[in-house]
This record gives C-alpha cells, sequence and structure tokens, in this order.
C-alpha cells in the first residue's frame, strides 16, 4: 500500500451534537493554499455518514487539493432543512479556523455532493452564501433534488417513503392526499433549490443519470435550461446507464471527476 500524500485531522467538533463532527484532509503539496473541496453526504436526509466520501477525498487529496467532509443532524420533523443548513454554516466556520491553524488561510470553497448532500449544497449556496465564513465558488453535484414540490419527485415503488422523509425534512405531516394542497407546496418549495436561481449564483455542475428512479432527469434538464436562462455558468454531464447509483458509467464517473478538478484549477 502506497503512502498516503496527506494528513487527516479527524471528528473537528462544530456544535454540540453528536452528528456535528467535520474531517478535514490536507495534503502535503498543497496546488492551493486558500481554496478546499467541501463534501456533503447523500441519504435521504436522513442516513449517512462524513466517511461515504473518503474515497473520493482520497482521489481529491492525492491531487493535492485540500479536502472536508461533514456529518450533519438528520431530519426527524424537529430538526428540518434549515437545522442542516445551520449546520453546514457552523462547520464551515470551524473549518475554516481549524486550517488557519494548520497553517492554511481558505478563502474559497467547492461544493461536492451527492443526492440529499447535493441538495444541501445548492440550497446552502444559493440562500445562505452571506451567512458562510468561507464563500462558495462553485458547485459540482451527483443527481441534486432541485424540484422538490413535484408530483414525480420520489415517485413509483418509493412514493410511500416521499411522504415520510418529506415530512421531516418540512415539519408538517405529508400524505397522497394533500401533497398537492397549499401548506406542503409552499413548505416544498422553500427547500427547492430551483427556485432561488438567479444571475448571482455560482458555477453550478450537474451530473445525473438518465434512469434516475428518484430524481427524473427531466427535472435535472428543466435546472440547466433555467441555469442557462439566467446566465449561470454551469455544465452538465448526464451517465447514459445509470440510476440515481450513478454506478453503471465508470468512464462518465472520471469525467465528472475531471470537471470538478477542471472548477478547482479554475476558481482556486
Amino acid at each position: 500500500m502506497s503512502e498516503k500524500k496527506y494528513t487527516i485531522t479527524e471528528d473537528l467538533p462544530y456544535g454540540a451534537h453528536e452528528r456535528q463532527k467535520a474531517d478535514i484532509f490536507t495534503p502535503n503539496d498543497p496546488k492551493s493554499l486558500s481554496g478546499i473541496l467541501f463534501f456533503i453526504h447523500g441519504g435521504g436526509w436522513t442516513v449517512g455518514d462524513k466517511a461515504d466520501y473518503r474515497g473520493e477525498i482520497d482521489y481529491y487529496c492525492n491531487l493535492g487539493y485540500i479536502c472536508a467532509s461533514i456529518s450533519y443532524r438528520y431530519v426527524d420533523g424537529k430538526t428540518l432543512i434549515a437545522d442542516q443548513l445551520d449546520d453546514i454554516t457552523a462547520a464551515i466556520g470551524a473549518i475554516k479556523k481549524k486550517c488557519a491553524e494548520l497553517g492554511f488561510n481558505i478563502e474559497k470553497l467547492i461544493f461536492i455532493g451527492a443526492s440529499a448532500g447535493s441538495h444541501l449544497a445548492l440550497l446552502h449556496a444559493y440562500t445562505r452564501k452571506n451567512e458562510a465564513a468561507i464563500p462558495a465558488v462553485a458547485a459540482c453535484l451527483y443527481c441534486p433534488p432541485v424540484y422538490c414540490y413535484e408530483d414525480d419527485f420520489i415517485s413509483g415503488k418509493l412514493e410511500g417513503w416521499r411522504y415520510d422523509v418529506l415530512s421531516k425534512c418540512c415539519g408538517i405531516e405529508m400524505n397522497r392526499e394533500n401533497f398537492l394542497t397549499a401548506e406542503p407546496q409552499e413548505a416544498l418549495k422553500q427547500i427547492s433549490p430551483a427556485l432561488y436561481v438567479s444571475p448571482d449564483c455560482i458555477p453550478t455542475a450537474i451530473f445525473h443519470g438518465t434512469f434516475d428512479e428518484i430524481i427524473p432527469i427531466e427535472h435535472a434538464e428543466r435546472f440547466i435550461e433555467k441555469l442557462c436562462k439566467t446566465g449561470v455558468k454551469n455544465e452538465f454531464l448526464v451517465f447514459p446507464n445509470s440510476s440515481h447509483a450513478l454506478d453503471k458509467d465508470p468512464d462518465f464517473w472520471q469525467s465528472s471527476r475531471d470537471i470538478t478538478v477542471s472548477h478547482a484549477d479554475r476558481y482556486f
């Protein structure tokens, strides 16, 4: 086994909850002293861990990029999406402070995430940018939920789970009968990144599977079209044979990494 080219600072606390922990990965020979790749895990807002991205982080760290990965509190009807966004804000502040202690003045970050993690990254970048201790300069995201209020979002065999998890996300009861009524729709629109697109949004790269069974590819296409019409820099990479797991197109996975590296080189 080859020796790692980076150092890991594990379980940095950014709050009192057991889930409020971050890991920081600092290359021995960093390409940038002021930029960081910031990973937010997926898991339907209710599962997942900062360790889920270790393989990807190893890849980027060995290329010389400083990285961080966070865990965050799960939604449960009392802890909501807004609280998870608060976690991201707090984590960014703690990571900036720790990096300064390690000798790095971090001034820019690029969000990387998948599924729920990519949703939180977009929502934070588009609605909480003025709160962050480190400004986001780009986002490179896998299968992000962007139109959470649409009736074809998490449909089919997963429709029952949709009502349960979105109820936990928003703190109001949702079911088949009331999903399209005013209160659930208003709550879901408030957590839908597509509705916050403006010319001020950061450059955004989206990677999506043609056969995604959770977030329809049409949602990603509409989102990219909206970014284009609004003048937001964007890239769109479709995994032609993959569903939500994006596990059928290894060459396209490497292409997504290449796009992320191009963003880091450009914006760091």
